[in-house]
């Protein structure tokens, strides 16, 4: 007789947060598409020296905080 596995979402939220368990991230932006657009990004940089890219990636963090 095959025996059956408990997921996260057999737990009731009480019991999940009493045992500190917390569900994962669930996110249409995988891995490999993150991974993807950074190489697309770092080609369009590549031909600037390193201090430049630093520069250029700082503020483009900046600009995408505001």
């Amino acid at each position: 007789m095959p025996t059956k596995h408990l997921t996260l979402d057999d737990l009731p939220p009480a019991a999940r947060q009493k045992l500190g368990i917390k569900r994962p991230r669930k996110t249409d932006f995988a891995k490999e598409a993150v991974r993807t657009h950074a190489l697309r990004i770092l080609a369009e940089i590549a031909s600037l020296t390193q201090d430049q890219r630093r520069r250029v990636l700082e503020h483009a963090v900046k600009v995408n905080a505001i």
